[in-house]
């Protein structure tokens, strides 16, 4: 279970032990929320903030690619394994893979759909508070998820890849998703793509 604390225009604490070239780059942007989530049921708590902004993150600092896919009048939307919907779809990169490929592939294999366009819409920083997960293959104790706005192209059925954490992903109407339970930060990601998506149109 996540829980989340938002605070829109708030500056971002440059935690001790973060590495210098990571510091420069978010000092050169605001973050529009900072949260607390905690991962893998208690065991993982993270500090997160998201920025929606044109500056692209350091390569090595990021994990893991996402975004919020529109079809027409509608966004894709993600159950997870605890029936909490989300909109960003995607996933984790793989070792030696651009975060383009990441992104095209993640979202193919969650929700069978490929991209027909995407735009970067900014990213989330995220900081361990706690100590380094066993076995962990990722950036530590700071990573970062980029995250664009993307149109859905073609479907292909075959080519989703069914795991524990996703149990449906789907379009729905726009005004039916703003009505759902997504987190807050979740409504902050659909909100500022909405809003790019239009543009794209």
């Amino acid at each position: 279970m996540a829980h989340f604390m938002i605070q829109r225009g708030s500056g971002c604490e440059r935690e001790v032990g973060m590495n210098g070239d990571l510091v420069a780059f978010l000092n050169d942007h605001e973050p529009v929320t900072e949260a607390w989530p905690v991962w893998g049921n208690g065991r993982v708590p993270l500090r997160q903030h998201i920025y929606l902004s044109p500056g692209f993150p350091l390569d090595h600092y990021v994990s893991s690619a996402r975004a919020v896919l529109f079809r027409g009048d509608e966004v894709m939307v993600i159950l997870d394994h605890n029936q909490q919907p989300y909109v960003v779809p995607g996933g984790r990169r793989e070792l030696g893979e651009s975060i383009e490929a990441t992104l095209h592939r993640e979202v193919l294999e969650e929700t069978g759909w490929r991209l027909a366009q995407t735009r970067f819409l900014g990213f989330v920083h995220f900081r361990h508070l706690g100590p380094k997960p066993e076995m962990y293959p990722y950036p530590f104790p700071d990573f970062v998820q980029v995250v664009y706005t993307a149109v859905a192209d073609t479907y292909h059925a075959e080519a989703i890849c069914f795991d524990d954490y996703v149990t449906r992903a789907r379009f729905c109407p726009l005004a039916e998703v703003f009505a759902m339970n997504l987190e807050p930060d979740q409504t902050v990601l659909l909100t500022a793509a909405l809003k790019q998506y239009k543009a794209m149109r």
